[in-house]
């Protein structure tokens, strides 16, 4: 597991979509891209009761996806954003 600290979190429209995207650096200097596809997670504990996460994307900054830098742009574009 590498530690990373978090940049900078977005909240990136395309078109319809809207995806939570971080940019998370580790300690020896490299960035890494981190799209967040599903914010609202629903799991059963084991007594059987449904608990409910959300990320909070209340600190996210809500751009577009042309605003981004080209390098950030790029890394989503290869994974088919």
């Amino acid at each position: 597991m590498i530690k990373v600290t978090i940049e900078k979190v977005y909240l990136v429209k395309k078109g319809d979509k809207k995806i939570v995207v971080e940019l998370c650096r580790s300690s020896d200097g490299k960035l890494f891209v981190v799209p967040i596809y599903t914010t609202k997670h629903v799991y059963t504990l084991p007594d059987g009761s449904e608990k409910e996460w959300e990320y909070g994307t209340t600190k996210a900054e809500e751009v577009d996806f042309m605003s981004l830098p080209p390098n950030i742009r790029e890394a989503l574009s290869a994974i088919g954003l």
